[in-house]
């Protein structure tokens, strides 16, 4: 129990605006592409939001809090995905479909992430390895 409340506790450490990105924008719009497995590109974007989110969990736990190097995972993931869906968004025209607006979601999104954690990915090379 100690360990959650552990993470609890470095994710409330967050400055506010992150806490809401990654509760109402991030974790949703990465959870949406269990509803796209039957969509036009099948299941790579989700597998590739799974596995940008999954090793997440492990190294939280495993370092008690969040920290930079939580970015990486999105990096290897999640940079092909939007390379994906940017790929299937300029050559698909654009419609009104479920699976063009969420797929358009998570590009914009995971984009937005990418920026940012590239930021957090140099940080903790240079040397802030901190947990929040």
């Amino acid at each position: 129990m100690k360990k959650i409340s552990d993470l609890y506790t470095s994710f409330r450490r967050l400055n506010f605006p992150t806490q809401i990105w990654m509760m109402l924008l991030l974790a949703p719009a990465n959870f949406l592409t269990f509803a796209l497995v039957d969509g036009p590109l099948g299941l790579i974007i989700p597998l590739l939001s799974m596995l940008g989110f999954i090793p997440n969990l492990g190294i939280a736990w495993v370092q008690s809090g969040f920290s930079s190097v939580l970015a990486f995972p999105h990096l290897v993931f999640w940079t092909p995905q939007v390379l994906i869906l940017g790929n299937y968004l300029a050559q698909t025209p654009s419609d009104n479909s479920f699976a063009y607006i969420a797929y358009a979601l998570i590009f914009v999104v995971n984009t937005i992430s990418l920026l940012f954690d590239t930021r957090e990915i140099t940080r903790w090379f240079g040397g802030q390895k901190s947990i929040a």
